[in-house]
């Protein structure tokens, strides 16, 4: 895996798979900023990926958020309930020198809280265990808890066959799939 765009371009990230990790190809990873960066929808938001602020939930390899930052973005905050992944978070944040840019969290993505001292994130990116509907609870979380700025923008990584998110409180600016997933580019009302 690489950094694709940005300060980082062609930087390595470390790496690691096995039947419960799905790191976020490069491939997709260059869709999704893509849409984010070029994308009408998300265009006439106004969401910039410079100075925001990110949050990765189910953050696995950070690569999202190491793209983000390579791209950008302020300040990272990633999510991740493995000890492993949380260890390879925290050497590829040594690797990239954004050890001072980005806030490493073990906690359960779904019950996540942050001090009120945090600024409120602008862009989340969400790729829970398939099958599992992890990613609704996670959303609804963030939308209790008032974590998110006003139009933050989520991308929410799904199985093809989910259901379309139904919250009253986002709206589906777009659906894109790419192979055996599907990604939902969300906005906070």
């Amino acid at each position: 895996m690489r950094i694709i765009s940005g300060l980082k371009k062609g930087h390595t990230i470390l790496s690691y798979k096995n039947k419960e990790v799905r790191p976020l190809t490069n491939k997709n990873r260059e869709t999704i900023f893509n849409l984010l960066t070029h994308g009408k929808e998300i265009i006439s938001t106004g969401f910039r990926i410079e100075n925001s602020v990110i949050l990765d939930l189910f953050a696995g390899t950070g690569s999202f958020s190491f793209e983000a930052l390579s791209r950008g973005a302020l300040k990272a905050t990633t999510v991740e309930n493995s000890t492993i992944m949380i260890d390879l978070i925290y050497r590829n944040a040594e690797k990239l020198k954004f050890r001072d840019k980005i806030v490493i969290c073990e906690e359960n993505a779904c019950s996540f809280t942050v001090n009120s001292s945090v600024p409120k994130f602008d862009l989340v990116y969400c790729d829970p265990p398939y099958e599992k509907k992890l990613g609704i609870r996670s959303l609804k979380n963030l939308v209790k808890k008032n974590m998110l700025n006003h139009n933050a923008i989520i991308v929410m990584e799904e199985e093809l066959k989910a259901k379309p998110i139904n919250l009253p409180e986002l709206e589906i600016l777009r659906i894109k799939e790419i192979g055996i997933s599907k990604f939902s580019f969300l906005r906070l009302l």
